[in-house]
């Protein structure tokens, strides 16, 4: 289960950790419950993204993307064949 958030006897909220077997948040709000699991999964990606930069920029980006990876050639003329004809907001055309 992992957490799972629990109304307190007061009308407050709680979340209990079956990985601790304790409560990791108590007396919340549900704006509370909200801010703290969106800072929480935040700070998650925030990690995951930065093993991914700490692999790239080291030369070795199969140790996070695995068989997928592609290179800057690869991902272009992809790019370039792909019908989606929208670019995200600041971006511009790959050049090879």
């Amino acid at each position: 289960m992992g957490q799972q958030i629990i109304k307190q006897p007061d009308g407050k909220l709680a979340v209990f950790s079956s990985i601790v077997d304790a409560f990791i948040v108590v007396d919340a709000t549900p704006e509370e419950i909200l801010d703290w699991r969106a800072e929480e999964a935040a700070a998650k990606e925030r990690e995951r993204t930065q093993r991914e930069l700490d692999a790239v920029l080291a030369g070795d980006p199969r140790r996070v993307y695995f068989q997928f990876v592609r290179t800057w050639e690869e991902a272009s003329e992809m790019d370039r064949q792909s019908t989606a004809p929208e670019r995200p907001v600041g971006s511009e055309e790959p050049t090879a």
